[in-house]
């Protein structure tokens, strides 16, 4: 089955830090994997720019095996639009990043 990350770079309000952590981590992340079949997902906080200019100190990866990523992200959306996902206004969305990508060649792991 075909392996995807779905990748989202976010910021929060500013003011609303902790608002912004707690649902990204108590209801964000447990409700898209484990209502979506994901095999995955996790949180990391930007420690330095090397290059380029994007604003969001924060990143989530989501591990995601499909037939059909297209049909995932439109399930996601009419469950987003039907309120059936905890939403939170502590994130700004005016920034935010959202991409999903496929694998492309192999891992690359260190020579024995």
């Amino acid at each position: 089955m075909p392996k995807y990350k779905l990748i989202a770079l976010t910021t929060p309000k500013a003011g609303r830090e902790e608002d912004y952590h707690h649902w990204y981590d108590s209801n964000h992340l447990p409700e898209l994997v484990n209502t979506f079949g994901m095999t995955g997902a996790q949180r990391y906080e930007l420690v330095a720019r090397l290059v380029g200019n994007d604003s969001n100190p924060y990143l989530a990866i989501y591990d995601i095996e499909t037939d059909d990523p297209m049909a995932l992200l439109g399930a996601i959306g009419k469950a987003t639009a039907a309120g059936q996902l905890t939403q939170s206004d502590a994130q700004d969305m005016g920034t935010c990043y959202t991409a999903l990508f496929t694998e492309r060649g192999d891992r690359v792991t260190p020579a024995a």
